[in-house]
């Protein structure tokens, strides 16, 4: 089972994902968790055994980017996250949502974008 955690805030956000990472594990012990963070927030989490995958969002990048460009790469970067069976968005924003949404995961849990 694949399972994808969102999380796009600062660190001490990202870093209280941790223990729903770790019941994750524990629930689904043969699961593949990856977890796609901003930028600068990674380190809380990059050495956490329950990890398979840190995906990183780098905001900056793409807001420097020309629009079309802007649009090409955000879209490769929905592309990345196509094969899970478990979407969990814990963060409000359309970003994860969209995350969400393209996945194609038969479970979605989190916030609706509004």
């Amino acid at each position: 089972m694949k399972i994808l955690v969102i999380k796009f805030r600062n660190i001490g956000d990202v870093l209280l994902t941790t223990p729903l990472i770790k019941n994750l594990k524990l629930n689904y012990p043969d699961s593949q968790i990856d977890v796609v963070v901003n930028k600068g927030t990674e380190s809380m989490i990059e050495n956490n055994p329950n990890i398979n995958q840190i995906f990183v969002y780098d905001r900056d990048y793409y807001k420097s980017l020309p629009k079309i460009k802007k649009i090409i790469d955000e879209f490769k970067f929905l592309k990345s996250f196509k094969n899970y069976d478990i979407v969990i968005n814990t963060t409000e924003g359309d970003r994860g949502a969209f995350i969400a949404k393209f996945s194609n995961a038969k479970i979605k849990i989190g916030y609706q974008v509004k």
